[in-house]
């Protein structure tokens, strides 16, 4: 019953999501059409709401999804790999800073750290091009 359940809130998180990009898309358009002041801020609104539907998503699937989703890996990867940047850009920022022999290593830590990146990414790929059991 919980899988049930867990895969139900996933599809709803989905189709919310679909149903932002779509509302978007139109708001969009008819801004491009008139530039009108209410409809440019419903298109900040749509835009704000679409980024939390783009967040939600890919975090239920985590959170409740199964390995055996067809979607779950690859989020799961993309998460991994967003985590894995993250970690890079903050430890590059902070090396100019750091003694030589204290950024020496940690120029080695980044380079370890892109090489993982790079092998999520490829396990990314993988999982994207294999067919749903």
């Amino acid at each position: 019953m919980r899988e049930a359940t867990a895969e139900q809130i996933i599809n709803s998180k989905l189709l919310i999501l679909q149903s932002k990009r779509l509302l978007l898309t139109s708001a969009e358009r008819r801004l491009g059409d008139t530039d009108v002041r209410s409809i440019r801020a419903r298109v900040d609104q749509l835009r704000t709401e679409t980024a939390t539907a783009q967040h939600g998503y890919p975090s239920s699937v985590l959170r409740l999804g199964s390995p055996r989703q067809h979607d779950y890996w690859p989020i799961a990867y993309s998460r991994l790999i967003e985590m894995g940047n993250a970690l890079t850009t903050k430890l590059r920022r902070s090396a100019p800073g750091l003694p030589a022999d204290e950024r020496y290593e940690l120029t080695a830590d980044m380079e370890m750290l892109e090489g993982i990146v790079e092998g999520w990414t490829e396990s990314k790929r993988r999982s994207m091009t294999v067919a749903p059991v």
